[in-house]
């Protein structure tokens, strides 16, 4: 991961430590300091995720299997995670219009370990995408079913043990079955290291970690939805426009009142059932001082919080 922050260069090996040093007595209330003193310099989620709970949970790991600490720790670490995590879905992410893009993330039968999965489907959701989260240990045939009835155009799988191999060659052949069939990205611990486990299944694309399994996703999924859709760039629209504003610290009449169009107007596009005009479009870009292609942009940059717009 690459933060764009300069401020957090030496913000992350130090919160990485605190943090981690944090799971490891059991400290709830340290870690949530870490936290809030990563979100008061704007740290965004992807950076939360990725620079220091990541690494940080890599690192109970590692002093569990070595004995320096017993399964009770890790659990409590583990919970202490999940909590830090649900507060940050809420600051991050709010209801908005999804994409029709829908991504169903789900950790192989008999895999335990959820949270990497979590945090995926977590960034998933920051990037506007319909997210089914189906967390540990999910039955094969309980993938496919959710992927017929919910009608995933991508699967991502979690696996930790090199046993969730032969569940994730066992789903690609069912999910060969479906049609259309959805793409795969399979992804987990058991990838992290430089050497892959042998005999990779066919069919699905590997991913070493979460920020380059976004990077696959979505590629796939536009390879998945080769021609524009009015749908998708008017929802692209209400997100690039909800992200610039806020973090410009705007209420929507401020937006109205910069871009010379009425409060209903900035609503029904926050929306994403505003058609707009070129001449809104342009609007908007001059208030928000930005290309009018960045509006439409889906590769824009994840949104960061202050605690002033938390």
């Amino acid at each position: 991961m690459n933060s764009a922050n300069p401020r957090l260069s030496d913000a992350f090996p130090a919160g990485c430590q605190r943090f981690t040093t944090a799971l490891t007595h059991g400290d709830s209330e340290a870690a949530s300091q870490v936290i809030e003193d990563l979100l008061k310099i704007e740290t965004s989620l992807p950076e939360v995720y990725l620079g220091i709970i990541a690494p940080a949970l890599a690192s109970i790991g590692d002093c569990w299997r070595t004995g320096e600490i017993g399964v009770g720790d890790e659990h409590l670490a583990t919970q202490i995670v999940v909590q830090q995590m649900d507060r940050l879905r809420a600051l991050f992410i709010t209801p908005e219009p999804r994409s029709p893009h829908r991504v169903l993330v789900a950790c192989v039968e008999g895999e335990q370990h959820s949270v990497g999965a979590r945090m995926l489907a977590d960034l998933c959701l920051l990037k506007g995408w319909s997210v089914d989260f189906l967390g540990a240990n999910t039955p094969s045939s309980a993938v496919i079913e959710m992927a017929r009835r919910r009608h995933a155009n991508l699967i991502a799988l979690s696996l930790t043990m090199a046993e969730g191999m032969k569940h994730v060659r066992r789903l690609l052949n069912d999910i060969g079955t479906l049609s259309p069939a959805p793409s795969v990205v399979v992804g987990g611990q058991l990838f992290a290291s430089k050497s892959l486990p042998a005999r990779l299944p066919s069919g699905c694309t590997v991913a070493r970690d979460a920020d380059e399994g976004i990077d696959l996703m979505a590629r796939l999924l536009r390879s998945d939805r080769p021609k524009a859709m009015l749908r998708e760039y008017l929802l692209t629209l209400a997100r690039r426009v909800r992200e610039l504003r806020t973090n410009r610290g705007w209420t929507q009449e401020k937006l109205a009142e910069a871009t010379r169009v009425t409060r209903i107007c900035i609503v029904a596009i926050e929306g994403g059932k505003q058609n707009v005009s070129m001449d809104i479009l342009i609007r908007l870009a001059n208030a928000l001082s930005v290309p009018p292609d960045v509006l439409l942009s889906s590769e824009a940059s994840f949104p960061r919080l202050s605690r002033k717009n938390a």
